[in-house]
């Protein structure tokens, strides 16, 4: 009886040990991930533009309406890395935007600088949904002001043939 125990405990013992699933991690099965929508990401930019000769180039085209000005904000930051814009808040069809330090855009930019980077922002943040106009809210200096622009700031602008549909 001794021997037919051990000669148990010997086959229970070999298969515990050549048992590879205990030993070796098994690749786990990936959840279905569902494609990325456009609209997911953090960082967005719709417009390009030319603010000395008033043209504008859409280069991607928003078929649905982005519900957060924060991707925008994201685009045109890493756009112009020289200044940080930031919502301050949002007010009915209106957003807010502050600088973290506005010294770049009010003094050290230009006019044509300025201009352009108020264009280029514009144009971007009233592509958020519900959003109607952009307000910039800094202390004024010499090359740029604090002031509210809409869409039809643009209505003289140019939009370039090669523009995404």
């Amino acid at each position: 009886m001794t021997r037919y125990l051990t000669t148990i405990a010997c086959l229970f013992s070999l298969m515990a040990c050549n048992n590879s699933a205990t030993d070796e991690k098994q690749p786990k099965e990936e959840a279905a991930i569902p494609a990325q929508q456009w609209f997911a990401t953090d960082t967005i930019i719709a417009w390009d533009c030319n603010a000395d000769d008033k043209q504008r180039k859409r280069i991607f085209n928003t078929t649905d309406s982005v519900p957060f000005a924060q991707a925008f904000i994201n685009g045109i930051n890493k756009t112009y890395g020289e200044i940080k814009m930031k919502i301050d808040h949002i007010s009915g069809d209106t957003l807010y935007v502050t600088f973290e330090k506005a010294d770049w855009l009010t003094d050290r930019a230009g006019s044509a600088g300025a201009a352009q980077y108020l264009s280029f922002a514009t144009l971007n943040l009233l592509e958020t949904k519900g959003i109607h106009y952009v307000t910039y809210v800094f202390t004024a200096g010499a090359h740029a002001r604090p002031a509210t622009w809409n869409r039809t700031d643009f209505n003289d602008w140019k939009t370039d043939s090669s523009s995404v549909q």
